[in-house]
């Protein structure tokens, strides 16, 4: 399939935001199980991955496994993630999740992914009640199972949108579905989840909600949105 403008553009913003911001690379260290991921990117509307890793990591300590949490009543279970921005919406989400994976497996255990193909693995993990596209990419990318799968998180979401690559009404899904075959073909899954960290870390420092610094964007000369405000700026300026 002949490369389109897309594809290169994405190339080239991803080494313009490695220059600007430095590598982001995740160690093996911080791959996580496929279990863990899935209930950190449940608990983690919001919040900082920081804040949210925090507490996916106390709450593992504390009760020893994830069949203990899916045991929990809804209240403990709220209690027990306190930390996270919205304990009850989250304690409802994991109770569902974790119960719908105890009905059809026994026990929570997501090792069946790792012999399916990627795309049949995240269609299955999103029949979970409430686990979404973003959640089931971060499965599959960001924990051991290290697969070709982009996570897409609203700055990303925003700064496609502003770059003219996906409509501005996109949601995750139609986003993904667009963006994934638009990726260089060479990008490894790691390339992907360093192109999703780096994308987030622009949508922090200059693509925001509403705050647009375009003229020192690293991304500026593949920016629709961008160009277009840095020419209206520039000759009332001079």
């Amino acid at each position: 399939m002949p490369e389109t403008g897309a594809t290169a553009a994405l190339r080239d913003v991803h080494a313009a935001l490695i220059l600007r911001f430095g590598r982001r690379v995740r160690s093996d260290e911080r791959r996580k199980a496929p279990e863990w991921m899935m209930v950190q990117g449940l608990i983690g509307s919001r919040m900082p991955s920081e804040a949210s890793s925090a507490v996916a990591d106390g709450v593992l300590a504390r009760l020893g496994s994830w069949d203990v949490v899916a045991a929990l009543a809804l209240d403990r279970l709220t209690a027990e993630l306190k930390g996270v921005r919205f304990p009850n919406q989250s304690a409802k989400r994991v109770h569902d999740v974790l119960g719908a994976i105890v009905a059809q497996r026994g026990r929570v255990d997501l090792s069946h992914l790792a012999a399916m193909e990627t795309g049949a693995a995240m269609a299955w993990l999103e029949t979970l009640p409430g686990l979404g596209r973003k959640i089931a990419a971060q499965v599959m990318n960001a924990s051991t199972l290290c697969r070709r799968a982009l996570v897409l998180d609203t700055h990303h979401l925003r700064i496609l949108a502003r770059m003219g690559l996906i409509g501005p009404r996109d949601d995750t899904r139609s986003a993904y579905d667009h963006i994934m075959p638009l990726l260089p073909p060479e990008w490894t899954a790691a390339d992907i989840d360093e192109h999703h960290a780096l994308m987030k870390e622009l949508g922090r420092t200059h693509c925001k909600p509403k705050t647009l610094i375009c003229e020192t964007c690293p991304a500026l000369p593949w920016c629709e949105t961008g160009r277009a405000r840095v020419a209206v700026i520039q000759p009332a300026a001079a």
